[in-house]
């Protein structure tokens, strides 16, 4: 018997350490003695990801950086002055070089060269390619936004509305571009992860991910978005909000089917969150307008610090109700039954307990709830 016990735990501890993915990233960077060079993970879609290694450059110019992740990830190269460039760590040896170059935000993987590079690699360099185009779209079309408000001619609202229409098909074009080139790349799940979940309705999520091959959704990441592409969609508006329970800042507990009966208002935010400060003078407005005619709302803090998170409520005058786990967004067990994987994040939930709308802020916000009391 204790032999057999003996054979079991190896074959466990075997089998542990099969399921790790080993990186080793090597190369020379010109002119680089002396400066540091670190990999990153990027965690569910996180750019700034979880630290993996650094490691300072030799004389010679060389460098090394090896270790085992647990699957297969991407992740960042980065180095001080030098950009960065995102890798995918599939188990396969990297060599690259990095040259000497100034700084660029339009290509800030320009200086890093990959000797062996595939078509996975390439794949992870399209990826972060369109974060960083997006990130500029977006701050466009918030721009347009607020100008075709203003717009006092229907001649500069039709012209805003076709610069708007130029930038939104700039982006399905890219996104196309994607899909013909790594469409059967096991990067492809990792796109929508790094810059959709965040930004994009669920058609646009599911729809994409609908034109990656079998093969690609059958890979661990690719079984992971179809599971949180069916969460999302169990997120619906007119589906059951998901109960939980969590902790008050005083130790108490307080259960989502508490406030059975009530319209409640579930915003996800934190002490550290600078736009989720900015939305709590619309949020605390809104509160006062209709808290005696029955709106509740339940602040989900996504701190680890209780003190950080007890001086925001103070400080900011937060009136309502306020749970967190203090594990932070990563592990939070709400935010991930919520999928949270940016705040703020709000969820309305109606008197019978469903989902009425999300993702609303400012002046959407208000009129969402307006609407709802004038019912």
């Amino acid at each position: 018997m204790r032999g057999f016990l003996s054979l079991m735990m190896c074959c466990l501890l075997w089998g542990t350490a099969y399921s790790q993915i080993t990186y080793d990233i090597t190369g020379v960077w010109e002119n680089g003695a002396g400066r540091t060079i670190s990999v990153r993970t990027l965690e569910d879609g996180n750019v700034e990801g979880e630290f993996l290694d650094s490691v300072v450059v030799a004389d010679d110019g060389t460098f090394a950086l090896r270790g085992e992740v647990n699957k297969k990830k991407c992740a960042m190269l980065m180095s001080a002055k030098n950009g960065f460039r995102t890798i995918f760590l599939d188990g396969k040896p990297l060599r690259l070089t990095i040259k000497e170059s100034e700084y660029s935000y339009k290509n800030p993987s320009g200086p890093y060269v990959l000797e062996n590079e595939t078509r996975d690699q390439a794949a992870a360099q399209a990826m972060i390619q369109f974060w960083g185009d997006d990130y500029i779209r977006n701050f466009s079309l918030g721009g347009l936004g607020i100008s075709l408000k203003r717009a006092d001619t229907r001649q500069k609202r039709d012209s805003i509305a076709q610069e708007i229409e130029r930038v939104a098909k700039e982006q399905r074009d890219q996104m196309e571009a994607f899909l013909q080139s790594y469409g059967d790349s096991d990067v492809a799940p990792f796109f929508i992860e790094v810059n959709m979940l965040r930004m994009m309705s669920l058609e646009q999520i599911a729809a994409f991910y609908d034109r990656f091959t079998d093969r690609v959704k059958q890979t661990e990441k690719g079984k992971e978005m179809g599971e949180r592409i069916a969460q999302l969609k169990r997120l619906a508006p007119g589906s059951p909000a998901p109960e939980f329970e969590l902790t008050t800042p005083d130790g108490g507990k307080l259960a989502l089917k508490d406030l059975r009966g009530h319209i409640v208002l579930i915003d996800f935010w934190a002490s550290w969150c600078g736009p989720c400060m900015d939305e709590m003078p619309n949020v605390k407005a809104i509160y006062e307008k209709y808290h005696d005619r029955g709106l509740e709302i339940v602040g989900v803090s996504m701190d680890n610090n209780k003190a950080n998170w007890e001086r925001a409520i103070e400080r900011a005058g937060l009136v309502w109700h306020h749970v967190s786990s203090l594990k932070g967004m990563n592990r939070c067990p709400v935010a991930k039954l919520y999928q949270v994987v940016a705040i703020p994040k709000l969820y309305i939930i109606g008197k019978d307990g469903k989902i009425i709308a999300k993702d609303l802020r400012g002046e959407e916000l208000r009129e969402k709830i307006d609407e709802l009391f004038e019912e």
